[in-house]
């Protein structure tokens, strides 16, 4: 017997709610999920989804109107955070974006503008030492060593800065790949440029896998090279490459029985210059690892290593079956 504007202390007596009530619904027969933002005297703020109907009730004898009315003041405001969120990453990404761009003039710039004059330098000294080196005395030729040798590291840092940044960047082409053939192909190639006539290679079965032939050759050559090198003072160095087969990925690893690592620092050997042996002792960049974690998470895999002091090293690294395995 009242009017609902009435009801609460007049608390419903919202503008937008009379006009809907009073002139759309009458004309329309119905309206739905219409949205009312309304200040309540005594419950704050709510903002309220409206549905309604005209109804004729047999036991009135009359039309009434059917009328929910639901609270979503807290969807709408988590709907406002996922909004700001977004803008956020929308943001984030142009940034990214932008930093990425920079970071390709850079390598541009360090490709053309650094290794130009770094390899002037290693091949004068290089010409120095091999046709002058009767005009300066020992020290001189030393100093030219020097030189020499460090400009041919500089270079090699910068060609690894380069291979690091375009991991990242790299168009994929996925295709299936003949993991034993790949392995052993690289392993001699290697094998002929750092010959060590003790060192042993035994290739397990090796399911192929699905992934970029051109990236996960550069994760054999890194983990090769880097098994070649730290088996040297072994004399009787043996490597060995495998695989695990789990659900729907490959576990590829590659053992060595080399000088190895303490496993406290395993969490350290994927970074970028991070190092567990000295230069002096183990010719190297610190990047190589860096790459073929930034290739296998691209390729949506993981990467991680087991080892122990002068007991040897394994990294694994996982990749999806290949297609025709499966």
């Amino acid at each position: 017997g009242k009017l609902i504007y009435d009801l609460g202390n007049r608390q419903w007596n919202i503008s937008k709610l009379r006009v809907l009530l009073e002139e759309i619904l009458p004309r329309k027969n119905q309206f739905r999920d219409f949205e009312v933002d309304h200040e309540f005297p005594t419950i704050g703020r709510k903002i309220m989804l409206l549905n309604a109907r005209q109804i004729f009730s047999k036991e009135i004898g009359t039309q009434m109107i059917l009328l929910a009315i639901e609270d979503i003041t807290e969807r709408k405001k988590a709907e406002h955070e996922i909004k700001k969120l977004n803008k956020e990453l929308m943001n984030r990404a142009k940034e990214l974006e932008a930093a990425y761009k920079e970071l390709e003039t850079f390598s541009y710039s360090v490709s053309h503008d650094l290794r130009t004059p770094l390899l002037g330098i290693n091949g004068l000294s290089r010409i120095l030492l091999e046709r002058y080196s009767n005009h300066v005395d020992a020290k001189g030729r030393q100093f030219l060593s020097i030189i020499h040798s460090d400009t041919q590291k500089m270079l090699q840092l910068i060609d690894d800065l380069l291979t690091f940044s375009r991991s990242e960047h790299q168009q994929m082409e996925p295709s299936d790949i003949d993991m034993g053939e790949m392995a052993k192909a690289i392993f001699e190639k290697l094998k002929s440029i750092i010959p060590e006539p003790t060192l042993l290679l035994d290739i397990k079965t090796l399911p192929p896998a699905r992934g970029d032939q051109s990236m996960i050759r550069q994760v054999f050559v890194n983990l090769l090279s880097n098994a070649i090198k730290f088996t040297r003072p072994k004399g009787a160095g043996v490597i060995e490459i495998g695989c695990i087969v789990k659900e729907n990925r490959n576990i590829y690893y590659v053992k060595d029985n080399g000088v190895g690592f303490d496993m406290q620092y395993a969490g350290k050997l994927f970074g970028v210059f991070q190092r567990h042996h000295t230069a002096d002792k183990f010719e190297g960049t610190g990047i190589g690892l860096a790459i073929v974690q930034r290739i296998i998470h691209r390729h949506g895999g993981q990467v991680w290593a087991e080892g122990r002091v002068n007991e040897g090293a394994t990294f694994y690294f996982t990749l999806p079956r290949g297609q025709k395995e499966d």
